[in-house]
């Protein structure tokens, strides 16, 4: 059985949090839907059907185990971010992964700003909004 997560921020290769996975090989892997970056410095997926691509990172997990530390590290239990099953884009094929999301009432109600790139990577070093 595939453990397929898909990431975006923080969690990415050279990111603040790529240490949970750093025995992990990534492979560049791209989503449908919108990237928000939150007041706390960190960004937000919310997956839809629009053409906006949401550029990440793909891991195949050795276990569920790891699922449940990064549901600790993504504040599951405290309704932060909620653990869903999307659809992402790996060399043109489509694959269903788990990957960390939100929806667009708490992006809005925490203050998340829009990154039309769609690509966390370059906004991630950026001054913090204003």
């Amino acid at each position: 059985m595939k453990r397929l997560l898909f990431v975006y921020g923080t969690l990415m290769q050279g990111q603040a949090l790529e240490g949970y996975l750093s025995a992990l090989d990534p492979r560049p892997a791209r989503t449908r839907g919108r990237l928000f970056r939150l007041p706390a410095g960190y960004p937000a997926l919310v997956p839809d059907a629009s053409n906006d691509w949401v550029q990440g990172e793909l891991f195949s997990l050795p276990s569920l185990a790891r699922l449940t530390v990064l549901d600790m590290v993504e504040g599951v239990d405290n309704g932060l971010f909620s653990r869903r099953k999307i659809s992402v884009d790996l060399q043109g094929q489509n694959h269903h992964v788990w990957a960390y999301v939100m929806t667009p009432t708490k992006v809005k109600a925490i203050g998340g700003k829009p990154i039309p790139s769609g690509d966390w990577r370059q906004v991630s070093y950026a001054s913090p909004l204003h």
